[in-house]
C-alpha cells in the first residue's frame, strides 16, 4: 500500500524540506568561507527560501507524468545555463569572479543549487539536491581544506541522511518503521563509499582526456597547469611586479618556540637565480635524510650550531596539505610522522614524500645565524665564487660594464664608503626604507621592464615581494652573496597558549645573505618602511571585518549542525521510543499513566496482557507493601475509587477527577522522597534502555 501511495504521487514531508534548505544553506556557506568570490549571501538565501517554499507548495497538488517530465527537462536546462551562462546570472547581482576553473565551477555549484530548489517537487528531485551539494563540496576541498570545510561536510553528510530517512519513511511506511533506520544507514555508506571509489577512478581519467576540452570549450576558461607567460618564455617560479595581492586570515598552521634563540620568521625555501621578473631556484639536490629512530631524521652533513644559535619549533598544520616542512631556521633534526624525509640542499629545505595534512604535527630543532651587528661586523667579505653564491645575470654584468646601469650605480655608491659586508647591506636597507613606500595594492609592472629596477627608480611602491628582491638584487650588484627566502611572519602569539598563529596573510619574502662561516642571515626592507594610506591599512582593515563575518558564520554553523542533529535523533529514536502523532489521550487514561510510571520507578512491572486495572493495582499494593514502601496504604485506598473513575460515564468523570488527580500525586511524591536522587536516576536510565532497545540493561 505504501509503494503505491508513492507511485501515485505521495507529496514528500515538510521535514524533508526542511532539510533541503538547511543542505543547500551549508553549500552557501561553504562558497563564502572558501572566498571564490565576495558577494552578499542573502540574496542566494533568498532564492533558496522562496524556491524551497514554492517547491513545498507546488508538492501539495497532484502531478501528472507530463509535468513531471516538464520539471525533469526544466532540472536539467538550468544545470547547462549555470554552467554555460554564469557571468549573466553573477552580472544579476554584481558578482565578480576570479579566472580560475575551480571558483567559476564551485560559483556555478552554487548558482544551480539555489535555482534548482523551485523544481523540488517529488522525492526524487528533492533527494537528488544532495548529489550537486556533494559535488561542490569535493571540488572545494581539492584547493582549500579548513576545518570550517569539514564542519560543513559533517552538516552536509547530517542532511543528506535526514533526505534519505525522510524518503524511507514515506516510502516504507508507518507500517514498516522498524526497517527504516537500517536501510537509510545502508544506503547511505553504500552509496557514498561507491560513489567515493567512482570518483577517484574517474576523475584523473576525465583530466587526463576530456577535461581541457570541457574546460576550454563549455567553460571558456583553460584549466590550470602549465602557464605561460609567452609561447616563447617560461615565467619565473617566483614572479615580482605581478600588481596588487590580497590574502586571507585562513589560519594555517601553529608554532610553539623553544630554546635560546628567538626566530621573526618561518621559514619555507629559497630562491638563488634572479630573471629580471622573478626569481628561479635553479639547480637543487635532494638527499635523503639520515633516520635516527622512529620518525626522527637528520640531514647527512650537520652544521656546527652553537646551543645558544639553535630553537625548536613544533608546529601543529590547521589547513592545507603540506610537502615542504616549515622551519625557523636550517634543520638539524626532524621528527616528523613519516617514513622518509628529503633534505634540498642549497635550499636549507625539508620535503615530505607524502605531504602532511591538517591535524599532523612534526617538530624541527633547527640553527638559527646570529643577526647581531657586533658579531656580523667581525666576519671577512664572502668570497665572490662561494659556491653558494649565485651573481647577477652575467648579460646583466656585461651591460653594466658598457653602460653602467643606474642600479650598478647606486649599488656601488650606497657601499663605496661602508667599512664591513654588514654596513653595506645595512646601507642598502636604509636606502630602500627611506625611498620607497609599502602598499598592497600597487598596480602591476610593465611586462617590458627589470622589477628591481622599476621598482628602485620609477614605481618605489611595492610590497614584500618587491623588497627582498631590491635588496638582493642590489647586494649582488655589490658583490654580495644574497638571495630571497618565502615563508611566514611569526607576529601574532595566542594570549592563552603561547603558540603563534599562522595565518595565510602573514606570508612573506624577505633576503637572506651569505656570511663567511655564520651562513645564511635573514634583512627584510619591509620593517620600517612608510606605508601608504589605503594599502596595507585598509586591507587590515578589511581582513578584520572579514574574519569578524566567518565568525558571525561559523556561529551560524554550528546552530544549523545542532539543529540537524537534533532531527536525526528525532527520526533514530522516534520509531523505537513510538513518538508518533496519535490522537488525543484521555485525562483518565493519561492520570493511569502518571500512576503506572511511579510503580514502575519503584521496580514493578507493567501489567501483563489481560490483566485488568484493579488486579495490577492489589499486587502492585502488595509488592509495594513487600518492599517497606509507605505508599502501599494509599494505593490501596485509591485503588476502587480510581478504578470507578477509569470506567464511569464522560459526564461523571469531571467531578472525580480533581480527586483522584490529588491522590495520584500523593503517591508520586511519596515514591520520589523513598527513592531518593540516586536510585531515582539509575531507574530511570533503566526504563530508558529498555524503551529504546528492550530487555534488562546490562
Amino acid at each position: 500500500m505504501a509503494l503505491q501511495q508513492m507511485a501515485s504521487g505521495g507529496a514528500p514531508p515538510l521535514a524533508a524540506y526542511g532539510a533541503a534548505w538547511l543542505l543547500t544553506l551549508a553549500c552557501v556557506l561553504v562558497v563564502q568561507l572558501a572566498r571564490v568570490s565576495e558577494f552578499s549571501a542573502m540574496s542566494f538565501v533568498i532564492l533558496l527560501t522562496l524556491g524551497v517554499g514554492a517547491s513545498a507548495w507546488v508538492s501539495r497538488f497532484p502531478l501528472s507524468e507530463g509535468a513531471r517530465l516538464v520539471y525533469g527537462f526544466l532540472d536539467g536546462a538550468l544545470a547547462l545555463i549555470c554552467l554555460t551562462g554564469q557571468s549573466f546570472l553573477n552580472s544579476l547581482f554584481g558578482i565578480g569572479l576570479d579566472a580560475s576553473i575551480e571558483n567559476y565551477l564551485s560559483l556555478s555549484f552554487l548558482w544551480y543549487l539555489c535555482l534548482r530548489s523551485a523544481l523540488m517537487v517529488t522525492m526524487n528531485a528533492l533527494v537528488f539536491q544532495s548529489v550537486p551539494a556533494l559535488a561542490l563540496f569535493g571540488l572545494i576541498a581539492t584547493y582549500m581544506l579548513a576545518a570550517q570545510i569539514l564542519w560543513l561536510f559533517v552538516l552536509m553528510l547530517l542532511g543528506v541522511l535526514f533526505l534519505m530517512l525522510a524518503s524511507h519513511r514515506l516510502e516504507w511506511g508507518r507500517a514498516r518503521v522498524s526497517l527504516e533506520t537500517g536501510y537509510a544507514l545502508r544506503t547511505v555508506f553504500a552509496s557514498g563509499a561507491l560513489a567515493g571509489l567512482l570518483a577517484f577512478l574517474a576523475t584523473p581519467i576525465l583530466a587526463l582526456t576530456i577535461g581541457r576540452a570541457i574546460s576550454t570549450v563549455v567553460v571558456g576558461m583553460p584549466l590550470r597547469g602549465n602557464f605561460r607567460a609567452t609561447p616563447s618564455e617560461t615565467p619565473p617560479e617566483l614572479q615580482a611586479g605581478a600588481g596588487a595581492v590580497s590574502l586571507s586570515e585562513m589560519e594555517v598552521l601553529r608554532v610553539r618556540i623553544e630554546g635560546n634563540a628567538q626566530p621573526n620568521y618561518l621559514r619555507m625555501e629559497s630562491y638563488n637565480i634572479y630573471t629580471g621578473r622573478g626569481w628561479n631556484r635553479g639547480r637543487v639536490f635532494y638527499e635523503e635524510m639520515l633516520p635516527l629512530g622512529q620518525g626522527k631524521f637528520a640531514p647527512q652533513r650537520v652544521p656546527d650550531a652553537p646551543e645558544q644559535h639553535q630553537v625548536t619549533a613544533t608546529v601543529t598544520l590547521s589547513t592545507g596539505w603540506h610537502r615542504i616542512l616549515y622551519a625557523p631556521g636550517y634543520p638539524l633534526e626532524v621528527e616528523a610522522p613519516v617514513r622518509q624525509l628529503q633534505y634540498v640542499r642549497w635550499v636549507g629545505a625539508v620535503a615530505s614524500y607524502r605531504p602532511l595534512g591538517a591535524g599532523e604535527r612534526y617538530t624541527i630543532r633547527a640553527y638559527l645565524p646570529p643577526d647581531d651587528p657586533r658579531i656580523l661586523r667581525q666576519l671577512p667579505p664572502s668570497a665572490l665564487r662561494f659556491p653558494f653564491q649565485l651573481p647577477a645575470r652575467p648579460e646583466f654584468r656585461g651591460r653594466a660594464r658598457e653602460r653602467r646601469a643606474p642600479i650598478q650605480e647606486l649599488a656601488d655608491r650606497l657601499t663605496r664608503d661602508q667599512p664591513t659586508q654588514y654596513d653595506k647591506v645595512m646601507a642598502l636597507v636604509r636606502y630602500i626604507e627611506q625611498n620607497t613606500a609599502y602598499n598592497l595594492n600597487v598596480e602591476a609592472y610593465p611586462t617590458d621592464v627589470d622589477v628591481a629596477e622599476y621598482f628602485l627608480f620609477e614605481a618605489k611602491q611595492g610590497y614584500c615581494v618587491e623588497f627582498a628582491t631590491a635588496l638582493a638584487v642590489l647586494c649582488l650588484y655589490a658583490d654580495i652573496p644574497a638571495r630571497v627566502a618565502s615563508g611566514f611572519i611569526l607576529q601574532e602569539r595566542d594570549p592563552e597558549t603561547g603558540e603563534y598563529i599562522v595565518r595565510e596573510a602573514h606570508r612573506h619574502l624577505w633576503t637572506e645573505v651569505y656570511f663567511e662561516g655564520v651562513g645564511w642571515v635573514a634583512f627584510d626592507a619591509t620593517r620600517n618602511a612608510p606605508v601608504i594610506e589605503g594599502g596595507a591599512n585598509d586591507a587590515l582593515a578589511s581582513e578584520e571585518a572579514q574574519q569578524a563575518r566567518r565568525q558571525w558564520l561559523q556561529r551560524m554553523l554550528d546552530v544549523l549542525i545542532g539543529a540537524v542533529v537534533l532531527a536525526m535523533l528525532y527520526l533514530l529514536v522516534a520509531p523505537r521510543v513510538g513518538w508518533r502523532a496519535s490522537a488525543a489521550t484521555p485525562r483518565a487514561q493519561r492520570l493511569y499513566g502518571q500512576l503506572l510510571f511511579a510503580l514502575r520507578l519503584m521496580g514493578l512491572e507493567p501489567p501483563a496482557t489481560g490483566q485488568t486495572p484493579r488486579a495490577y493495582l492489589e499486587a502492585a499494593a502488595v509488592r509495594l507493601n513487600q518492599q517497606g514502601s509507605r505508599a502501599s496504604d494509599a494505593l490501596r485506598t485509591l485503588t476502587p475509587a480510581l478504578v470507578a473513575y477509569l470506567y464511569a460515564p464522560p459526564e461523571q468523570t469531571a467531578a472525580q477527577e480533581p480527586q483522584i488527580a490529588q491522590q495520584i500525586a500523593r503517591i508520586r511524591r511519596q515514591i520520589l522522597q523513598e527513592l531518593g536522587v540516586r536510585r531515582l536516576t539509575l531507574q530511570l536510565l533503566t526504563l530508558g534502555w529498555q524503551r529504546l532497545y528492550g530487555g534488562q540493561k546490562v
